[in-house]
């Protein structure tokens, strides 16, 4: 059977720390663009060779994150870089339904990253202002969708699992660590 259609019905950023709840973004987010892993590689280019080859490495290029809202978020420019106690750990949520079975399936990834770049568009007046905001220094990423993780790096935990498999065990055990 081919898989299901999946179609992002809504979407929220909220940071995951804040123990009011008043950070949700549900109601002024217009886009979200979750994590994108991409592994690292080393280009090697033989002497006597006929090519190249890009070896991939068992880890991440830098992680991104990125959300626009409607409004100026102030929330976001309060806990921008590197404000003491803010915040950094945030939760980007979605639902997703599939339309062969109409059931709601919950997508979460929670993210420990710093925004780092906050970009209001241009608007006239009677339009509400576009702000894109990017997150850096991601040390901490994952995809869960419906309970399952997919996806999960940490950088000081040292840990990348894709599928439930750690592909870099093997390497802190030969490490030693």
């Amino acid at each position: 059977m081919p898989q299901d259609l999946l179609l992002m019905e809504e979407v929220d950023v909220r940071r995951a720390d804040d123990p009011t709840g008043d950070t949700s973004k549900v109601l002024t987010i217009t886009k979200m663009a979750l994590v994108t892993p991409e592994r690292k590689e080393a280009e090697h280019t033989p002497g006597g060779g006929v090519g190249t080859v890009n070896f991939l490495l068992p880890m991440l290029n830098a992680l991104e994150p990125k959300f626009s809202v409607k409004g100026i978020d102030r929330d976001a420019i309060r806990g921008f870089g590197f404000v003491p106690g803010a915040f950094d750990k945030w939760t980007f949520a979605a639902t997703l339904r599939n339309t062969r079975t109409n059931e709601v399936i919950p997508v979460r990834s929670t993210l420990r990253g710093l925004i780092s770049t906050w970009a209001p568009g241009e608007h006239t007046p009677g339009e509400l202002i576009d702000c894109d905001h990017t997150l850096k220094e991601v040390t901490y990423a994952d995809l869960v969708v419906d309970g399952e993780e997919l996806f999960a790096w940490g950088f000081y935990e040292r840990i990348a699992r894709s599928g439930g498999i750690d592909w870099f065990a093997r390497y802190r055990n030969a490490l030693g660590a």
